[in-house]
């Protein structure tokens, strides 16, 4: 019995799960805010593992958190 091959979501069913928009994730995998794709058979075509996802959206911080703010201010 062979193993079955992991699913790996691209932008767009990283948004329906998510709610985020494809937009943003493009953004944010622009800017280092998302994790290394966990595939990416092309340049213009990322996939990552469900469990990568659940996990980077799991430790990211609330809606309206300011992340640009450094340090005590």
């Amino acid at each position: 019995m062979t193993a079955k091959p992991q699913e790996l979501w691209d932008y767009k069913r990283i948004a329906e799960e998510t709610g985020l928009s494809v937009g943003t994730l493009r953004r944010y995998k622009k800017t280092g805010h998302m994790p290394a794709p966990d595939e990416q058979p092309a340049p213009d075509r990322p996939r990552w593992y469900p469990e990568t996802i659940t996990t980077w959206m799991a430790g990211r911080p609330g809606r309206g958190t300011r992340t640009d703010l450094k340090g005590d201010q």
